[in-house]
């Protein structure tokens, strides 16, 4: 490029607002030239799957009094997943120091090995245990519960806490009979009042008549039959039963979500029953089984609500699995079918795979793969800006730099929650284009190909921004996230398609966003 032409590019950097307009050094002097920028860090091949040092505050008891308190501890997290299991992890593994304890040493905890060890949907963290928390008594339970929460929580993107053991929820008492819902943060000063009235409520002779409110993690199908995504809020029993728990979930999760803006309208599933639940409850191992049977119109209802039936079954088994104390599993059958298998089609893992359910009953670990959680992406919108787009995804790669742009390479989906929304990378260029991604400190590193640039040759100068602010902005939405540099086949040339100084770093620009 020119000089007069790369100090043009230069300065509509600064007039758009880019992050290049600070990453370029700048000379002193008042030449009309500039010094060439400096480039302290290679391009990535292929992708770097980098541990990153950080410190976080874990929830432990105090050396004093063993009230919890907050321990700062440096982990390494990874770069493309959630934080939150390795926080967990690490808080398990807790072995002591001058200030804190270790949470419960005698019983060995860990997380689950069967399953995924800890979710997150929404703003909810589901953190499933091994058995061996079933060693502890009750209440020193519910104080492993505070501390994962009050742990959890420091990431403000999650607001509420399951803590599963073995993939069920293990109740507040002994025998498992009273749930204890979806946790926040709790202060020690709260945690006596806490214990008094779920231990109080679990001991209360007349179950059927004691009206009781809890905070519920619901699951509702997500558009499009993609899977399931989750919303935590309040809901009332009318008592402690069973069957009463299970009745309440249902007709909460008829009233269809509050917040999510991308789920079908949900149909009555309490009418569409055909007697009320059944619960079968085995004496000698205090699980219990839920018997839901349907009316023969419920497979039409379904249908015509836009919602299949495999992820019906799926919200429904999630939601009941993670409230429900001791709860072994459901069955469920529509008309004269009982429900033994599915295959799903809709959703981003396993699709068109048959799911078997052994003996049929439906357990909650038979689907994780329905799990979602909404990532941000940035498409055009109108003739001159960027669009905030919220799409349901897996939630274990709702975090994978990676993934998100092969996400903005595909293009709109019907399941965005925005509509009228265009994309804007050239026609030609696919995820092969994308030769790998890596992160060095808060920059992350995007290495293009060539073909890229070469389909870029005829974009306008506001394609040519939108194009690149698109991937700015979605990646510096991750967390630890601050600056984007990209390359072409392992160098920065000097721009893209000849209008925005590529070589340097970018930064997030709000300012392009409708």
């Amino acid at each position: 490029m020119k000089k007069s032409a790369r100090l043009s590019a230069l300065l509509l950097c600064a007039a758009l607002l880019s992050g290049c307009a600070r990453a370029v050094p700048m000379s002193g002097a008042t030449s009309a030239t500039l010094p060439p920028v400096e480039n302290q860090y290679a391009a990535p091949q292929p992708d770097t799957e980098q541990e990153l040092a950080e410190t976080v505050m874990l929830s432990l008891p105090s050396a004093v009094d063993g009230q919890l308190i907050m321990v700062p501890e440096r982990i390494l997290l990874p770069a493309d997943r959630h934080p939150a299991e390795a926080t967990v992890r690490k808080l398990l593994s807790f072995t002591g120091n001058d200030a804190a304890r270790p949470l419960f040493p005698q019983a060995g905890l860990q997380i689950h090995q069967g399953g995924r060890g800890v979710e997150i949907s929404g703003d909810v963290a589901t953190v499933n245990l091994g058995a061996n928390a079933n060693l502890l008594s009750r209440q020193d339970l519910l104080t492993l519960r505070r501390a994962i929460a009050n742990t959890l929580v420091q990431w403000r993107d999650i607001r509420y806490v399951n803590v599963l053991v073995a993939d069920q929820e293990p109740g507040v008492d002994q025998d498992g009979m009273a749930p204890v819902g979806s946790l926040q943060a709790t202060r020690n000063e709260d945690a006596p009042a806490l214990w008094d009235s779920l231990s109080a409520r679990a001991s209360l002779e007349n179950q059927d008549t004691q009206r009781f409110s809890s905070v519920c993690t619901l699951y509702f199908p997500a558009t499009y039959g993609r899977g399931i995504l989750s919303e935590a809020r309040t809901v009332s029993f009318p008592g402690q039963t069973r069957r009463q728990i299970a009745v309440a979930l249902l007709g909460a999760l008829s009233a269809g979500p509050q917040v999510l803006t991308q789920a079908p309208p949900m149909p009555d599933l309490n009418a569409l029953l055909a007697e009320p639940p059944l619960v079968d409850l085995n004496e000698e191992t205090g699980f219990s089984t839920v018997h839901l049977h349907f009316l023969d119109i419920a497979n039409e209802t379904f249908i015509n609500a836009g919602i299949p039936r495999s992820i019906m079954m799926a919200a429904i088994t999630y939601t009941l699995g993670t409230f429900m104390p001791r709860l072994d599993g459901l069955k469920i059958s529509i008309g004269n079918e009982q429900i033994e298998a599915i295959v799903p089609s809709g959703i981003y893992e396993g699709a068109g795979q048959q799911i078997l359910f052994s003996g049929g009953l439906l357990r909650r670990a038979d689907f994780s793969s329905f799990l979602l959680t909404n990532c941000t992406l940035y498409f055009g919108q109108g003739s001159d800006g960027l669009a905030r787009v919220r799409r349901p995804v897996p939630y274990a790669l709702a975090f994978n730099r990676r993934y998100l742009l092969e996400q903005l390479i595909g293009g709109p989906q019907p399941y965005d929650n925005v509509e009228g929304i265009r994309g804007l990378f050239p026609t030609g260029v696919t995820a092969a284009d994308l030769m790998a991604v890596g992160k060095e400190n808060d920059t992350v590193l995007v290495n293009l190909s060539g073909n890229l640039r070469e389909k870029s040759q005829g974009l306008s100068p506001q394609q040519e921004r939108e194009l690149i602010y698109s991937m700015v902005n979605t990646l510096c939405d991750t967390r630890g996230t601050q600056r984007v540099r990209f390359f072409i086949d392992g160098q920065q040339p000097d721009t893209l398609a000849g209008a925005i100084y590529l070589p340097g770093e970018f930064l997030q620009n709000p300012e392009i966003i409708l």
